[in-house]
């Protein structure tokens, strides 16, 4: 059976459902790059001859208000407690630190059946569904109005929408009364 992943939008955010572990697995191979900015930001302060406990010594105050606040950096804080804890490498500390991840998400799954996870990598449970998009690679939908298609069949009263590879649906229903409420529906969805 050809892999299919199964976004779900919750009316802000799309997230990734997965409901067992081979999910988990393939979702953690195919985002395997998630760190790849923290390890080029050590390797950048370890170039510069800095320590992990003092990786921003002598930085100007913008500048380590911004690195503090990138989400590389707060990958990088975490890998660092996890190599500390273990008495191991900062690659340690990052293994470590996805092992956790998919605990986690796996702990969920045994819980509530499911795992939702966004974007940036969080994860949580209990998403109510708006719509739902189903995809054959591991991209995250991000549709624009110039998506939106409005069809009518010959000889027909109703009107259906699509945005990209998804149909639009409230609830059950799939299709509307008015080319207008059509559109409404599919720009309640676009970014």
């Amino acid at each position: 059976m050809e892999k299919e992943y199964l976004f779900i939008y919750d009316g802000q955010t799309w997230w990734l459902k997965l409901t067992d572990a081979e999910q988990i697995i393939d979702y953690h191979k195919q985002t395997g790059g998630r760190y790849e900015g923290a390890v080029n930001l050590y390797m950048k302060f370890r170039q510069e001859g800095k320590e992990w406990y003092n990786l921003l010594e002598d930085t100007p105050l913008q500048e380590r208000i911004e690195i503090m606040q990138s989400k590389d950096f707060k990958y990088l804080q975490c890998a660092i407690i996890k190599a500390q804890q273990v008495e191991g490498t900062i690659f340690d500390g990052f293994r470590c630190l996805n092992m956790e991840i998919g605990q986690a998400e796996l702990e969920t799954i045994r819980e509530h059946g499911a795992v939702f996870i966004n974007p940036a990598g969080g994860h949580t449970h209990g998403i109510k569904t708006v719509q739902f998009c189903r995809r054959k690679q591991l991209v995250f939908p991000h549709f624009k109005r110039e998506e939106i298609r409005l069809k009518q069949f010959s000889g027909g009263r109703h009107w259906y929408a699509y945005i990209g590879d998804m149909q639009i649906r409230d609830g059950d229903c799939l299709k509307w009364n008015t080319r207008e409420a059509a559109q409404a529906a599919a720009e309640a969805i676009v970014n």
